[in-house]
C-alpha cells in the first residue's frame, strides 16, 4: 500500500518549514537534504499514532502585485493538491489574514481535497484575539504554535483520521525503480526489457515527467519496472512540473525494493549521477549501477576492470553494489540484469544467524578492538540480527560512546568480507548493556 501524502501549503514566512520539520522528525529514517532544489529539504517521511505518511513543503507563495507571481501560486498550488492525498493550508496569526490566503484558500476549494486550515504563531491566550478574522472564512481552524508544539497533537489527531492504519503489505512482485540523470536512456532500457514502445523515447533531455509503471516477465517471473522522470542539476527544479516529477521520483525511490542506477558510459560519473545514488543510498535500498551506451566506448582505450575502479572510486559509498554495462539501444547484456536484481533482492532479505554472527564477531575483535574511550576499554559483548530488508545488527557494549563510526566502517568491511551482502546497505546499531 503506497503512503498517503500530506502536502504543506501558504504563502511565504508562514511557518511552513517549521511545522515540516516537527512532522518528520517524530521518524529517525528521514530523507533529507537532496540536491537540485530550491529549498534544502522539501520531502520526508513522518508517522503519527502509527499511521504513516509522506509529507511536502511545497515552499513560500509571495504576495506582490505582479500577474506572474499570482500565475505560478496557482501552478504550484494545483501541482500540490494533485500529489497529495491531504493538504494542510497553513496561515500566519501574526500578520493575520492576507489576500493571498483567501487566494489559495479559493483554489483549494475548486479541488475539493480533504484541507486543514491551521492558522500558526499561536503560542499564547494573548494571540488568539488574533483568530477572528480566520473564524470569518467559514472553514474549522486549528490554531498552533509549529515551533513550540501548541495545538499540534489537536491537529495531528484530526489529520490522521484520514490516514490508514500503516499494514506491511510485501508485494510477491519485486518493483524496480530505474533512476538516472535525462537522456541516460531510461526509457530506452524499460523499452527494451519489454521488447515495446512503452515509454516515448527521444534524444531531447527530460522526455519523461512523471514515473511510468510496467510489469516485465522473465523465464515467467514478473517484475514492476518504474521508469522515473531525470533528476535534473541545481537550477533546473524551480519550474512548478519538474519540481513535483522530482518529489514523485523520490517516492518512488522509497517504494520500491531496488533502483537501478542508470549512467551514460561516455560522460563519466558526473556530479549529478553522485548526488543521485546518494539519494538511493539515504533512502537505504538495494542498487545497480547500470553503465549504458557501453557500445559507444573504444574498449582498447578503456576496459571494464578499468570503468568499475572509476564508478566505485566517484561512489565510493556504493562500494559493495555491482556494476553491469549494456547498450540498452542494441539490446546487449540487458537480460543479465534479471539474475543480478535477484541476487540482490536476495541478499536484502538474507538472515544470519546469532550464532554464526558471534562467531564472526569474536574473529574480528581478535584483529581489532575498538580504541579506548577516555582511557578505558570498550568491549562489545555480543551483535545480532535485528531486521532485513536492508539488513540491521544491534551490537551490545559496555560504553555506547566508545564505538566511532570508523570502527563501524570497519566492521562492515569485515561482515560484507564474511557474508557478502551484495548490493544493498547495511545498518549498524549500538546499545549499552546495563550493568548489573
Amino acid at each position: 500500500m503506497a503512503k498517503p501524502v500530506i502536502a504543506i501549503v501558504g504563502r511565504a514566512n508562514v511557518g511552513k518549514s517549521t511545522l515540516f520539520n516537527r512532522l518528520i522528525r517524530r521518524r529517525s529514517a528521514v530523507i533529507e537534504d537532496y540536491p537540485g532544489i530550491t529549498r534544502d529539504r522539501i520531502y520526508g517521511d513522518a508517522a503519527w499514532e502509527d499511521r504513516h505518511f509522506l509529507v511536502i513543503d511545497t515552499g513560500g507563495f509571495l504576495h506582490e502585485p505582479d500577474e506572474e507571481i499570482y500565475k505560478e501560486v496557482k501552478n504550484q498550488v494545483q501541482a500540490a493538491v494533485e500529489e497529495a492525498d491531504i493538504i494542510i493550508m497553513l496561515m500566519d496569526g501574526e500578520s493575520g489574514l492576507l489576500p493571498l490566503d483567501i487566494e489559495l484558500i479559493a483554489t483549494l476549494r475548486k479541488h475539493g481535497k480533504k484541507t486543514f486550515y491551521a492558522v500558526n504563531k499561536i503560542d499564547g491566550p494573548k494571540k488568539e484575539k488574533t483568530l477572528y478574522d480566520f473564524y470569518a472564512l467559514g472553514v474549522d481552524i486549528y490554531p498552533l504554535s509549529a515551533l513550540n508544539g501548541n495545538g499540534y497533537e489537536e491537529l495531528m489527531d484530526n489529520v490522521v483520521t484520514l490516514v490508514p492504519l500503516s499494514v506491511e503489505e510485501k508485494s510477491d512482485i519485486p518493483r524496480i525503480a530505474i533512476v538516472g540523470r535525462p537522456n541516460v536512456g531510461k526509457s530506452t532500457l524499460v523499452n527494451c526489457l519489454l521488447s515495446k514502445e512503452r515509454m516515448i523515447v527521444s534524444p531531447v533531455a527530460g522526455t519523461t515527467v512523471d514515473a511510468v509503471d510496467s510489469v516485465c516477465k522473465y523465464y515467467s517471473k514478473k517484475y514492476i519496472l518504474v521508469d522515473t522522470a531525470g533528476i535534473r542539476r541545481k537550477g533546473k527544479m524551480a519550474q512548478t512540473i519538474e519540481r513535483y516529477s522530482f518529489i514523485r521520483t523520490l517516492r518512488n525511490i522509497e517504494e520500491c525494493d531496488i533502483a537501478l542506477i542508470v549512467l551514460d558510459t561516455p560522460d563519466g560519473v558526473v556530479e549529478l549521477d553522485q548526488r543521485i545514488a546518494g539519494v538511493v543510498h539515504a533512502a537505504r535500498k538495494g542498487a545497480i549501477i547500470v553503465l549504458n551506451k557501453w557500445d559507444l566506448v573504444d574498449k582498447d582505450a578503456l576496459s571494464l576492470e578499468k570503468v568499475q575502479d572509476v564508478v566505485h572510486q566517484k561512489l565510493w559509498f556504493m562500494r559493495h553494489v555491482p556494476v553491469l554495462t549494456i547498450a540498452a539501444i542494441n539490446k546487449q547484456r540487458v537480460t543479465k540484469l534479471f539474475p543480478l536484481i535477484d541476487k540482490v533482492i536476495a541478499e536484502s532479505e538474507k538472515r544470519i544467524s546469532t550464532h554464526a554472527l558471534n562467531i564472526f564477531l569474536r574473529e574480528t575483535l581478535k584483529k581489532k578492538e575498538p580504541p579506548l574511550y577516555r582511557g578505558n576499554r570498550v568491549k562489545i559483548f555480543y551483535i545480532t540480527q535485528v531486521k532485513t530488508g536492508p539488513p540491521g545488527f544491534t551490537l551490545f557494549t559496555n560504553k555506547k560512546e566508545g564505538i566511532k563510526d570508523q570502527y563501524i566502517r570497519f566492521l562492515e568491511k569485515q561482515l560484507r568480507e564474511k557474508f557478502t551482502f551484495e548490493g544493498v546497505p547495511v545498518d549498524f546499531y549500538v546499545r549499552q548493556r546495563k550493568q548489573k
